[in-house]
């Protein structure tokens, strides 16, 4: 009879998930389910495969890594492993998501004696084997734990059985993530995302480069800085719809957009800078004059007409004539929404 989970063991399935949610793009999802999952059920070997619709192994990822004979080896076989294989065999003919062992189809003794124990797993050291394959729109997905020296417990198999569907949405989560940054990355864009705490977890070298100009944020920090974090904290920062963060310097302002906020509370974060100049040129195009344009971002910039006319050496009353002409130019009424103009720019 299976014992009830202790608390002990919720504790590190609630730390397991929250691992497993940690944005990241496809490409180091492997290494992050490995992270996850290895506390919670300790192994010898850690295997992470995805398979084609064929049966083919298309992602290989297994701690420690595979010796070079084995990677021949899965190479050679091919489709071949998934059919001789007791549990991805049955799970393949069946369909069924649930965690199982070697030893649920099969003697110790019998699978001794197959090709995969004797020219697989035996030279690994692999003799016990819990594992579970889960679907992908285009195959499978499939996560073994191997053992030298004990077989895999009826505790082993419950806990893997609350987590797999938790696994499926990490998967979900990373196919995401790697669209955005993908496309984040095509536009040239700076992103990061952070975990609840502020802790960075992914970061693009530019974003890093922008908080650094901006914040005077230590290279090697592992957590935003406090007014991005207290930024992030504010109800109205709860909704990817709210207002950017801006942040000026001499010639230049940092925007920083809060594009969505996981169901762990990671937030990923979109960094872009706004140069005056580059601001002046495009308002330029639009039918300002250059004097207009630097009006306009003075007034996106929060500055009153006295402090622009100021700035500018002018009078207020030269500030508001050419604010009448933005106003006109633009197809705006009033002060707030030609800022929101530049600010959209």
């Amino acid at each position: 009879m299976t014992r009830r989970l202790t608390h002990r063991d919720l504790h590190a399935l609630s730390e397991t998930i929250r691992v497993l949610y940690e944005s990241c793009e496809l490409e180091s999802f492997p290494r992050q389910v490995f992270a996850a999952v290895t506390p919670l059920v300790p192994c010898d070997y850690f295997a992470y495969n995805e398979f084609a619709r064929d049966g083919a192994l298309r992602v290989v990822h297994c701690q420690p890594g595979l010796p070079a004979a084995a990677t021949d080896f899965l190479r050679a076989i091919g489709p071949e492993f998934s059919r001789e294989h007791p549990t991805l065999s049955y799970v393949k003919r069946t369909g069924s998501p649930q965690p199982f062992k070697i030893t649920d189809f099969t003697s110790q003794r019998q699978w001794r004696q197959t090709r995969l124990y004797t020219e697989f797993y035996e030279p690994l050291r692999c003799e016990y084997q819990i594992a579970f394959a889960s679907p992908l729109a285009d195959g499978q997905m499939a996560l073994a734990f191997n053992s030298s020296g004990r077989d895999y417990s009826d505790e082993d198999r419950q806990l893997l059985e609350l987590l797999r569907p938790h696994l499926i949405q990490a998967h979900a989560n990373a196919q995401l993530f790697t669209r955005v940054t993908g496309a984040l990355r095509g536009i040239g864009g700076a992103y990061l995302s952070a975990g609840r705490e502020g802790s960075i977890g992914h970061a693009t070298g530019e974003a890093l480069s922008l908080l650094q100009r901006y914040f005077a944020h230590p290279a090697e920090a592992a957590v935003l800085p406090l007014r991005l974090r207290h930024w992030l904290l504010k109800p109205a920062a709860a909704a990817p719809a709210a207002g950017p963060l801006i942040v000026e310097a001499d010639d230049a302002r940092l925007r920083v957009t809060l594009v969505s906020r996981d169901p762990d509370g990671t937030c990923n974060l979109l960094l872009e800078e706004k140069r005056d100049s580059v601001m002046a040129e495009r308002l330029i195009a639009l039918g300002l004059t250059r004097r207009e344009a630097e009006v306009l971002i003075w007034v996106a910039r929060g500055k009153s007409s006295g402090e622009i006319a100021v700035i500018l050496s002018t009078r207020p009353a030269t500030v508001s004539k050419h604010l009448d002409h933005i106003y006109g130019k633009l197809g705006v009424e009033n002060r707030t929404s030609a800022a929101a103009y530049v600010t959209g720019l």
